[in-house]
């Protein structure tokens, strides 16, 4: 998952590999998302790519499954299905 967070206190944009397969992308509320984007390409591409290696490859990443409601996008339940299916669960859209 990748969050993006808007700060009036962030200066520069940063970029954060969370627990889980999730990175966040920390940028001032006044700059503009695509300037902040072309800024930290490199992490941000190199977050990703381990945040997908830890998924798949090393198995640290706990996977969530987001259900939301059809007309909003509002998140009605989190669930982690290595508690349904077991450790070894693989679960895809």
């Amino acid at each position: 998952m990748l969050e993006l967070a808007l700060s009036d206190e962030v200066v520069t944009p940063r970029v954060e590999l969370l627990d889980g397969p999730r990175v966040r992308l920390t940028i001032s509320a006044s700059e503009n998302i695509a300037h902040g984007l072309e800024f930290c390409r490199s992490d941000l591409i190199q977050a990703v790519e381990l945040a997908l290696q830890h998924l798949h490859e090393n198995d640290v990443a706990p996977a969530r499954i987001f259900i939301r409601a059809d007309d909003t996008s509002e998140v009605i339940s989190t669930v982690d299905p290595t508690i349904t299916y077991g450790s070894k669960a693989i679960v895809r859209p």
